[in-house]
């Protein structure tokens, strides 16, 4: 074991050198701005292009969602099983993904292929037609999938989690649609929205060796993408107080899926990201992390849990997500509060902070290995106002927070009053729950 924390610690020595950033280019193509991250390992490409628009400015939920995942289902000239022949005649790998703040679409390939592939890529977004015979498959699919999500308790406790606990603000709305939504669907909606997403601000994210840049001709001979829009800043009120439990009843539930917190305004969390993902990893971010030592090894109510303190731009999310068995349900609440509780007090061994900064500093570097993980984290940066050499200083900030540094996160990103708790089980649970707080029964087909 010694070994191998020498070996995490060396790497992460090596990461925050000052060279690790000099691979990372800034350039401006005409009005496209352009992250290259020049990589000689592979004969391959990534590219990522960045939309500074997302779910949130959907007439209705689901519309980019949609927009994107039907975007290489037909153009004028060739259906869905050409579009795809083609990408795969090239080994190209598509990926795509929304948010509510913002939308990215990702290409990998190899190098020698990029002006054909990526000219296929702009073909499609000058072109898409979303013939109507793929939308009606498509929106039959998604409906079946929203109606089969009983089946996974998980799922569903996520979803209707995040719906509740940020019922206060406009990002309520699911990004992938809900069951009634699909309905409202047509081509003309999904070619406006993607007329407008191709004049909105974007960003290019490149990662490959110098060939990488014979892309700039296709796209601006092809793409005739604009920066003509930017999203506007929304300012959140603080999340208010919560007096209730919100049990949804689900059939057949021997166990129960668990979700509780709340969203962040970004004056909450503005110049802590660093010290908000510590505390996460600290709480439920390993088999040695303090929930999981809590809830699993001492007391046996659990197999997992988890805590995360995941931050936009203009707000953030943050959450606990474990189970437990019906009986044992309210008790493994009951501990997650004490937990919170107890950190905010400074109420943790100092070998358990020790042991956490060391694991986070050491297995940092690890999270890079992988060019389009550095190329993720770099557009994130980017998308929440913050500069590249923060990803260096992670170690540095660590090694000096302190234990009342991180009881203080734990205090500001976890207060019991105000956090939101989704139980997603049987129906015989609102007794044993209402000794925490009052319970309100919800039903699960409301937010499918």
């Amino acid at each position: 074991m010694k070994y191998l924390l020498v070996g995490l610690l060396v790497a992460s020595s090596a990461f925050a050198k000052d060279s690790f950033l000099d691979s990372v280019k800034r350039m401006k193509w005409g009005d496209l701005d352009v992250v290259w991250i020049k990589d000689d390992h592979f004969p391959k490409f990534t590219a990522s292009i960045y939309f500074q628009d997302g779910a949130l400015n959907d007439s209705f939920p689901g519309v980019t969602q949609s927009t994107f995942d039907q975007i290489a289902a037909g153009t004028k000239t060739q259906n869905q099983r050409e579009i795809a022949e083609y990408f795969d005649f090239y080994g190209a790998n598509l990926r795509h993904s929304v948010t509510h703040e913002y939308s990215v679409y990702s290409v990998q390939a190899l190098t020698k292929d990029i002006k054909p592939v990526m000219g296929k890529v702009c073909e499609i977004f000058s072109d898409a037609q979303y013939p109507k015979n793929e939308l009606n498959s498509y929106i039959s699919r998604s409906k079946s999938n929203l109606k089969n999500l009983v089946t996974s308790h998980a799922a569903l406790a996520d979803r209707i989690f995040r719906r509740v606990s940020l019922d206060e603000t406009v990002y309520s709305q699911p990004v992938e649609g809900t069951i009634a939504s699909f309905d409202k669907l047509n081509s003309e909606l999904l070619k406006s929205r993607l007329a407008t997403l191709n004049k909105t601000k974007k960003v290019l994210y490149l990662a490959g060796p110098e060939e990488v840049k014979d892309i700039r001709d296709v796209i601006e001979k092809n793409c005739r993408w604009k920066n003509e829009t930017k999203s506007t800043p929304i300012t959140l009120k603080k999340p208010s107080s919560q007096s209730a439990i919100y049990l949804v009843e689900v059939p057949n539930a021997n166990q129960a899926q668990i979700r509780i917190g709340r969203y962040m305004t970004n004056q909450e969390f503005a110049k802590k990201y660093d010290q908000f993902g510590f505390m996460a990893g600290f709480m439920g971010g390993g088999f040695t992390s303090k929930l999981v030592q809590e809830l699993r090894v001492k007391r046996g109510l659990t197999y997992s849990a988890g805590a995360y303190v995941s931050l936009q731009r203009d707000y953030g999310r943050a959450g606990v997500m474990t189970f437990s068995k019906n009986e044992t349900t309210a008790d493994a609440i009951g501990i997650i509060r004490d937990v919170f509780a107890d950190v905010a007090q400074g109420k943790f061994e100092e070998k358990e902070f020790q042991h956490q900064k060391n694991h986070q500093i050491g297995g940092y570097a690890f999270g890079f290995e992988e060019t389009n993980a550095f190329l993720g984290q770099l557009m994130l940066l980017d998308h929440q106002g913050r500069e590249f050499k923060d990803l260096v200083n992670f170690p540095t900030t660590i090694s000096k927070l302190t234990p009342s540094e991180l009881s203080q996160a734990d205090f500001e990103a976890f207060p019991w009053e105000r956090l939101t708790i989704v139980v997603v089980g049987d129906k015989s649970l609102a007794k044993s729950l209402s000794r925490i707080r009052p319970v309100k029964i919800l039903n699960y087909e409301d937010y499918l």
